[in-house]
């Protein structure tokens, strides 16, 4: 992704696939993806298929990737524990439109925090939807929904404490979790009076739902916004790796 500028001014983004794609399929799909129009997720507003390149170019978001926030000891401090609940509540708001509120299922397909952009107010926008690239081909993601529900769950286990490493984070979180130490869980740069224990107890179950082993056992997207906008109860999950 690298940052241009349109003759009249306007700043975009631009991603190039760096990848084969089948033309008919990379112009229907940035169509369709250009047809979404939600406040959470990065507006599609032109794209290039020429020559070797197939480019995607997208509204231009000021303030950078929320992995730079995680990861940057200065930066983090802004990711108070309210902030990364509300990231959490608008990138599930993002994900939910994507599968149940446009014409046609978009998934995103490669949700983590390097492609969550946020803005100028803070907000959280979902980028760099629709395509995964695999052995240097660019694949449209269709409708299968499950790989986001996993993702999101990762997701929200990332920005909740910090940390990278997928399978370790998963087994690590669950079993403080089930032993009744949650709290251990959270971001230690997090001023710990001001997490909510309630609120965390509630979105780690939303997040092990979603990292079920299980797709069939999976929390929707629907569900887990719900839940986490409306502070619904949320049952036990089992182990999310059994």
């Amino acid at each position: 992704m690298f940052e241009g500028m349109l003759p009249d001014n306007m700043f975009i983004m631009v991603k190039d696939l760096n990848a084969s794609i089948e033309e008919r399929m990379f112009r229907r799909a940035a169509m369709i993806m250009g047809n979404i129009h939600h406040k959470n997720i990065v507006k599609l507003v032109g794209y290039c298929y020429e020559f070797n390149h197939r480019f995607l170019v997208y509204e231009y978001s000021k303030n950078g990737t929320l992995d730079m926030y995680i990861h940057d000891s200065t930066l983090c401090k802004k990711l108070t524990w309210r902030k990364r609940i509300e990231i959490c509540v608008m990138v599930a708001k993002a994900i939910s439109h994507m599968h149940s509120g446009c014409l046609e299922i978009v998934t995103h397909g490669n949700l983590k925090s390097e492609n969550v952009i946020l803005d100028e107010n803070f907000e959280a926008k979902v980028t760099e939807f629709g395509f995964t690239i695999i052995n240097g081909e660019a694949i449209y993601c269709g409708a299968s929904t499950e790989k986001d529900e996993r993702d999101f769950g990762m997701f929200v286990l990332t920005l909740l404490t910090g940390c990278r490493d997928e399978e370790d984070l998963c087994k690590w979180t669950y079993k403080e979790w089930i032993e009744g130490r949650a709290s251990n869980v959270v971001d230690k740069r997090i001023d710990g009076t001001s997490v909510d224990l309630e609120e965390l107890e509630r979105t780690l179950r939303i997040a092990f739902w979603c990292l079920q082993t299980d797709e069939l056992r999976r929390c929707s997207m629907y569900d887990a916004l719900t839940a986490l906008e409306f502070h619904n109860a949320v049952d036990p999950p089992p182990p999310p790796f059994a």
